[in-house]
């Protein structure tokens, strides 16, 4: 039964105008992300909603200044401080950017439902594939950010409920009230009324910072998956050239006119997305190491309880995971389009008249292009720039050892 209402759900997250896109689309107009003509009122309510989770980050910066005293508390702060930085950078590259991402999204959208029309069988299985895989991704880094704010929330709640000496501390006074994020507001948050109301914003911009996270990374992610789909699909049509019986010039120059068609529109569309992408992607790794080395830092700590220590295990497993889908897909897409020109050498083209071996050799040399997806002018999501991460979060981490070693 419950199987049922999970298939009946997710089906309901498909749109036959975006074959792939379809439930990131969704996802991201459930946060406020996608914004059409159509919906103006609720543009304008979602975008002040948006200025208010940027406010909401202000004040994490200003409660951070005052904890600075406090290295345990300051370290807590700033991974939260962290994620509201990424979330509201994610979030207005959608809402300034919308004619970019959503012409991006049609274009995609246009070329599958092109290539579905055609019917071709090869064609119809590599997209099936590929679509499958981005659903199984997409569905998957959801159920993750949803466990990662689910533990944010419920951290406080935890330590409340199992350190009785925390909770005498608070009745007598000496300990404040357990907050989900460390942040800053112009009234009484420390007693009640005012911790209950303060609570439920934390709580509000807490699932909307993880929602504007998890429907951006899986819609970057998705998009990945389909230039590397896309790719494969057009080394097969290179393979495929001289794949008739007759070799007739007219029919050969027409599929190798498709294939710089395809190609063309691959590195069109790589480009927009990179434009679009590389920014976000620069502050989140900038601020990726840091972030790690801080809850590693937290985690061995020795004010660090159990709950905090719950909270930076799932906080690091997400933000590594995270930035791995990034890389790893990244990469996928560099190793397809490095080798898309080995498609024309694995042709029959060794068959055809001198004429058609130049246009062969055009195009072999139009396909020898790689693609790379940047993280501003500095770095590139590949496997290498992951490792370089990793150890370069070790290397805080020792940095910060020594430097408590020797206070």
């Amino acid at each position: 039964m419950l199987s049922r209402k999970l298939i009946s759900f997710l089906d309901r997250l498909e749109d036959k105008s975006h074959p792939l896109l379809g439930p990131n689309v969704k996802c991201l107009y459930i946060f406020g992300l996608w914004q059409t003509v159509k919906t103006r009122k609720r543009n304008f309510i979602y975008n002040i909603f948006h200025f208010t989770t940027f406010l909401f980050v202000m004040t994490q910066f200003f409660d951070l200044y005052k904890q600075l005293d406090d290295f345990n508390k300051a370290l807590n702060n700033l991974s939260m401080t962290f994620i509201g930085v990424i979330s509201c950078a994610k979030c207005y590259s959608y809402v300034l950017c919308q004619r970019q991402w959503q012409k991006l999204a049609a274009d995609i959208s246009a070329e599958e439902l092109a290539a579905m029309e055609d019917g071709d069988e090869t064609v119809m299985i590599k997209i099936k594939e590929y679509k499958l895989y981005s659903r199984v991704i997409t569905y998957l880094f959801w159920v993750l950010v949803t466990m990662t704010d689910t533990a944010l929330i419920v951290t406080p709640l935890i330590k409340y409920l199992t350190t009785p000496m925390y909770r005498a501390d608070i009745r007598e006074g000496i300990e404040e009230y357990p907050q989900i994020m460390s942040c800053w507001f112009p009234f009484d948050y420390m007693s009640m009324p005012g911790y209950m109301f303060s609570t439920m914003i934390q709580i509000i911009m807490s699932i909307q910072g993880s929602g504007v996270i998890a429907a951006s990374d899986a819609n970057a992610i998705t998009i990945m998956t389909f230039m590397k789909g896309q790719m494969q699909i057009l080394r097969q049509k290179c393979i495929k050239i001289f794949e008739s019986n007759s070799y007739e010039p007219k029919e050969i120059l027409k599929r190798i006119k498709e294939c710089h068609r395809h190609h063309t529109f691959l590195i069109q569309r790589s480009e927009d997305f990179d434009k679009l992408l590389s920014p976000v992607m620069f502050i989140y790794v900038l601020i990726c190491s840091m972030a790690i080395c801080c809850s590693v830092v937290q985690f061995f700590s020795s004010g660090a309880t159990a709950a905090q220590k719950l909270w930076v295990i799932q906080y690091t497993s997400a933000q590594i995971a995270q930035l791995f889908l990034f890389c790893w897909h990244g990469n996928e897409v560099f190793v397809e389009s490095k080798d898309l020109d080995q498609g024309v050498y694995e042709s029959d083209w060794w068959k055809a008249d001198v004429r058609l071996r130049k246009q062969v050799l055009l195009l072999e040399g139009k396909l020898n292009r790689p693609i790379l997806y940047t993280a501003g002018p500095f770095s590139r999501l590949t496997i290498p720039t992951f490792i370089s991460i990793i150890k370069g979060s070790y290397s805080f981490f020792t940095l910060f050892a020594q430097m408590q070693e020797e206070t």
